[in-house]
């Protein structure tokens, strides 16, 4: 079920100083900033999730997961999303976090208060709580080490990373499950039903 209204209160919004989607904005390696990319991965292995911190010059922490193979790139974005969010909440409350992020569309729904998705909602309570925490698009496969890092990272997870059980199954798949269940229903009960006999002898 899709959430549906207000996130938080009409009055309760992020500053647009916290979001950007300045085109392929490289990070500048400021010791009272801590930067952190994300991303996700798909691969004929899964799909996976990822980011990593990179703080004072040095590569301080990473984390990745192994999703669902029914999930989508857009779950893995903002499950990394989420995650990394988590993360940045808990680190010195007097460093500015700075996410960059390859996926517009994850951000755009994790800064929206009225989003529907059930782990934008949960990152935007987040951000509203920590105005510390920032935004920032990176445009993918563009040479930046961060992201093509976080990258590599989802990539391995997509074969090797730890399982994470914590995303719901997309609706496509639901959808498509429920019209193979519908179909299935429907051919037993033509296959066994008492009418249409004539019609069945003569297709089968």
């Amino acid at each position: 079920m899709k959430a549906t209204g207000w996130s938080t209160h009409p009055s309760e919004h992020l500053k647009p100083i916290r979001i950007s989607f300045e085109d392929g904005e490289a990070y500048i390696a400021r010791k009272y900033i801590i930067h952190i990319f994300t991303d996700g991965s798909k691969t004929e292995h899964g799909i996976g999730a990822a980011f990593c911190v990179f703080t004072n010059d040095i590569w301080a922490y990473q984390w990745s997961a192994k999703l669902n193979d029914n999930s989508t790139v857009f779950q893995a974005e903002l499950t990394a999303l989420h995650e990394a969010v988590i993360c940045a909440s808990h680190l010195s409350s007097y460093n500015t976090s700075k996410i960059h992020v390859d996926d517009k569309a994850s951000i755009m729904a994790s800064s929206n208060s009225k989003s529907t998705n059930e782990t934008a909602r949960k990152i935007f309570k987040i951000l509203l709580s920590n105005p510390r925490i920032k935004f920032s698009w990176v445009k993918a496969h563009a040479g930046n080490i961060g992201n093509e890092r976080a990258d590599q990272l989802a990539k391995v997870a997509t074969q090797h990373g730890q399982p994470y059980s914590h995303t719901k199954l997309p609706k496509p798949h639901i959808k498509g499950l429920l019209r193979k269940r519908m179909l299935e229903e429907w051919q037993t009960s033509w296959k066994n039903g008492d009418i249409g006999r004539k019609i069945y002898n003569i297709i089968s």
